[in-house]
């Protein structure tokens, strides 16, 4: 069993995550390590490095800090559709090369050739993004 994370991210955000990524037909395979990093193979053949946390309001200062703990993750996921991020935590992603989403977005995003680039769309076609206030 891996070590209890410094998070916060509870048993059941991290079960739930696990067995949403198991079901998705786009997922071949998933590795958990640091109990909160997933290494997730897509039947295309790319793995993506993905870090599950459970942040109401993902903000700038988590992203780096999580950056700084799991440089090796591309990745960054906020769990549950109620979850979201700051508008600096998502355009420092976009300009970053991270891909910042909550549980709901990242499942969409599996779908996509280039999942950093995924955005929900709202009844005209218009990108719609979590945004939530600190």
């Amino acid at each position: 069993m891996p070590d209890f994370n410094n998070w916060g991210v509870s048993f059941s955000i991290i079960s739930f995550f696990e067995r949403a990524l198991a079901g998705h037909d786009k997922v071949q395979g998933v590795t958990r390590t640091q109990d909160i990093v997933f290494s997730i193979a897509l039947h295309n053949g790319t793995t993506l490095k993905t870090l599950l946390l459970d942040e109401y309001s993902l903000g700038l200062a988590a992203v780096l800090k999580a950056k700084s703990e799991f440089p090796d993750v591309e990745y960054i996921v906020t769990g549950g559709n109620w979850n979201g991020y700051t508008p600096e935590a998502k355009e420092y992603g976009w300009k970053n090369g991270i891909g910042i989403f909550n549980t709901g977005e990242f499942f969409g995003a599996l779908n996509w050739t280039e999942p950093k680039k995924y955005y929900k769309k709202d009844h005209e076609g218009n990108p719609t993004y979590a945004y939530k206030n600190p």
